[in-house]
């Protein structure tokens, strides 16, 4: 397991993960201070930024609003013992270019060509996400042989 320090880039090895069909779990923090915690979709720009995508009317998107801290944690679907954990800070939620990008994602995940929930009127926001800290591990582990 390795860390990088404030500021930091989610190392090349792992940028598959974004790449690919894994859900994230996004953890935001409630007006109370308790977490809230939801699988969610996940990008990743040139500029290195996690993208979350989001209705303006969800939780999430009101806690990330409202305190710009957040987790992010992405399990690699083949082997569960690798993952890239973030924690960053919210630099950015526009919501120009948040429709187009949620289609993007819809061909990635669902094959499709566009994102098949959208209603009229939907609004969306790309909350743009500067990695301040990331854990990684490989998930290269002996396992011992099944017993049962």
């Amino acid at each position: 397991m390795s860390e990088t320090p404030p500021s930091a880039a989610v190392p090349g090895p792992f940028v598959d993960l974004f790449r690919g069909d894994a859900v994230a779990l996004l953890a935001t923090l409630r007006a109370d201070g308790t977490p809230h915690l939801t699988p969610v979709w996940i990008d990743l720009d040139d500029a290195g930024r996690v993208l979350v995508n989001a209705r303006v009317d969800r939780l999430k998107a009101a806690h990330m609003r409202a305190g710009r801290e957040v987790a992010v944690c992405i399990v690699d679907p083949v082997n569960p013992y690798r993952y890239v954990s973030i924690t960053g800070v919210v630099e950015e939620a526009p919501e120009a270019g948040a429709l187009e990008h949620m289609d993007q994602l819809a061909r990635r995940y669902l094959r499709v060509g566009r994102y098949p929930w959208a209603v009229p009127g939907e609004r969306r926001q790309l909350f743009k996400i500067r990695p301040t800290r990331v854990i990684t591990d490989s998930g290269e582990v002996d396992l011992p042989a099944p017993e049962f």
